[in-house]
């Protein structure tokens, strides 16, 4: 790849909707990322792959989903009161059970504990499991089993003991 090709990549790019780009052909390895003018909007990324005109792969999508370091990540938490609001660390299908034929991993009411499994999110055809990261009681849940699901987006409202 040479020089004038990465720039009317970069151009291409920035033209676009992406926020995040990452590229990895042969020996060539390229990532660009940009930020959202608008005050207050979360950044958010899809969990897609895509090829363009020329045929180079454009992925869209957080690096937790192909990192195994950091498929484990501690998921994204706010604070109100005595509720935590479990938000996706990543976008892709959310799943509230291991199965279709599985019982729920949890449902509103019921007690869960810190490193308990809440729900799946599927990145790239990763299962990417969310745990509690506190001790408490489901009060809602706020999607639905194999529902898309965005970055930072709320799943479950925990009250904390």
């Amino acid at each position: 790849m040479d020089f004038e090709q990465i720039k009317a990549l970069i151009d291409h790019v920035d033209a676009s909707s992406l926020y995040e780009f990452a590229l990895e052909r042969e020996d060539v390895k390229l990532s660009m990322s940009k930020r959202k003018e608008a005050a207050g909007v979360e950044k958010a990324s899809a969990s897609t792959l895509a090829e363009d005109s020329s045929g180079l792969a454009v992925k869209q999508e957080e690096q937790a989903a192909r990192n195994p370091e950091k498929e484990d990540s501690e998921p994204v938490l706010s604070e109100t009161e005595d509720l935590h609001v479990l938000k996706a660390p990543i976008v892709g299908t959310g799943y509230l059970s291991s199965s279709p034929e599985a019982a729920p991993f949890v449902k509103e009411g019921d007690r869960v504990t810190t490193g308990q499994t809440l729900c799946i999110i599927e990145a790239m055809k990763v299962m990417n499991e969310i745990k509690s990261d506190v001790d408490g009681e489901i009060v809602s849940i706020l999607i639905e089993d194999e529902q898309p699901v965005e970055f930072n987006q709320a799943l479950i409202k925990i009250k904390t003991d």
